[in-house]
């Protein structure tokens, strides 16, 4: 609400509180002026919008809120607010960026704020991208909310406090996921960056056969290391081409090779994941109807996440 010029304060769902003051946006978390701002903001309710100014600056006048208008101030337009560094802004970003998703029953967690930050720097466009794919990806019921959500000015200048200052560390290397309709080029592009390196899944495919490729040794059935093994050990790209058909059980065997660690037991040997491996995923998020998502565990996990969908020029060429 805006209470005069230079002074606005916005109350989100739960009771968290922001201030706009002389441009400045915060965050509130100090009892003192969440008490002085709530007050502002209930008494200013009841007045006609183009008399709150002239109210307010009796009250300052009168030395009311000098918590947040500090001591000596006589109007909105004779006091000071201390300018905060630019790490004091992305904090404050960072629990804005908390409080705007808690109406969508989403926590932004590390991995999920840290390739935020990372597309940032990118651009902004990037940033929100990100966010509309991510909810798309976990089919979540508040995505068409987000989408329209994430454009709006409030939003806007959480991203632009939030890139002051650039991510020093980068969470997620080992996952990307390419999503769209059929015939749109997704998984010819992630062939192409991992050397033609391909798995077709399916909803049968379990964790072993992720790992293990049936063969027959002189004659006799037995079991060798996959493409996929192979690619941690020697830190290649492989694409799961329909990756979201895989069922549960091999989602979370996913989901635990694609973070951090470098090693883990398989039966008895020790598999090794070096440096370089990577998971392309592409899938259909659609089929026959039904949207197939994917795990938000195993969506935290993406360095990237691309939609691919074909423009009106290139559909003519079905055409013509």
């Amino acid at each position: 609400m805006k209470i005069a010029t230079n002074v606005e304060i916005i109350k989100r769902k739960g009771g968290s509180l922001i201030s706009i003051i002389n441009g400045e946006s915060k965050a509130e978390i100090d009892p003192a002026r969440i008490t002085a701002l709530n007050e502002i903001y209930d008494n200013a309710r009841g007045i006609d919008e183009d008399k709150r100014e002239a109210w307010l600056n009796e009250q300052i006048a009168d030395g009311k809120w000098s918590e947040i208008f500090g001591e000596g101030a006589t109007s909105t337009g004779n006091f000071t607010s201390p300018a905060p560094s630019p790490m004091e802004k992305v904090q404050t970003a960072v629990q804005r960026l908390m409080d705007f998703f808690k109406e969508f029953e989403f926590e932004p967690n590390f991995r999920f704020t840290n390739t935020l930050a990372r597309m940032l720097t990118i651009s902004k466009t990037k940033a929100q991208d990100y966010i509309t794919s991510y909810f798309e990806l976990i089919d979540s019921p508040y995505k068409n909310e987000v989408r329209a959500k994430i454009t709006s000015k409030e939003f806007k200048m959480i991203l632009d406090d939030m890139s002051l200052v650039p991510p020093t560390k980068t969470v997620n290397e080992r996952f990307k996921l390419y999503y769209g309709s059929q015939g749109t080029g997704k998984t010819t592009i992630g062939q192409s960056e991992s050397e033609g390196r391909c798995v077709v899944c399916n909803a049968s495919m379990l964790p072993a056969d992720l790992m293990e490729d049936f063969i027959f040794d002189e004659g006799k059935p037995s079991f060798k290391p996959s493409s996929l093994w192979e690619c941690m050990e020697n830190g290649k790209a492989i694409v799961l081409d329909e990756i979201n058909l895989l069922p549960f059980d091999s989602l979370r065997f996913l989901q635990g090779i694609l973070d951090g660690k470098k090693e883990f037991n398989y039966k008895g040997h020790v598999v090794h994941i070096n440096e370089g491996f990577m998971v392309i995923g592409t899938m259909n998020l659609s089929v026959n109807g039904m949207i197939y998502g994917l795990p938000e565990p195993l969506v935290d996990r993406c360095a990237e996440m691309k939609k691919f969908s074909l423009p009106a020029e290139q559909l003519m060429n079905a055409i013509i």
